[in-house]
């Protein structure tokens, strides 16, 4: 399988809908395709930052400063489920209940999908492009290490 291949809408409906890979991962993978925030933007993000009665989050530590980001219902929903009660602390939380590191998201995502983590950074926006070749666009690699 090609790493750098753009999964096509198809093959994310069905890695979103399955319920044998943890709700955090779906969820990143969902906003990771639906917008165009950054990994560690969204690794870092903690409950309070969620404004999920809007859509809305809010990311704080952001190269452009901080800025508010609107997500889907979908996303909404699986946020919602992810946090639960929980009113503080991170959002992704890994296996041991401290918050999931990049390098954990990405080893779950190649798992599942034989691709690197940093094909949905560039997702449905590409994908939706006319003339779109299903390949991730060409960014210097020491890009994409920092995007992590």
């Amino acid at each position: 399988m090609n790493e750098n291949r753009l999964p096509t809408d198809h093959e994310l409906a069905g890695w979103l809908a399955d319920t044998s890979i943890p709700l955090a991962h779906r969820t990143l993978w969902r906003l990771l395709d639906e917008s165009d925030v950054r990994i560690g933007e969204l690794l870092n993000l903690n409950v309070r930052d969620l404004d999920l009665d809007d859509q809305v989050i809010h990311i704080v530590e952001s190269r452009e400063g901080p800025k508010a980001v609107r997500v889907t219902e979908e996303a909404a929903v699986d946020l919602q489920q992810l946090v639960g009660e929980r009113r503080e602390g991170p959002v992704f939380l890994g296996p041991t209940g401290s918050r999931l590191t990049s390098s954990r998201a990405a080893e779950t995502f190649w798992s599942v999908t034989g691709r690197s983590l940093h094909v949905l950074r560039y997702g449905r926006l590409d994908r939706q492009r006319p003339n779109s070749t299903g390949r991730m666009p060409s960014v210097p690699h020491h890009t994409l290490a920092r995007a992590s």
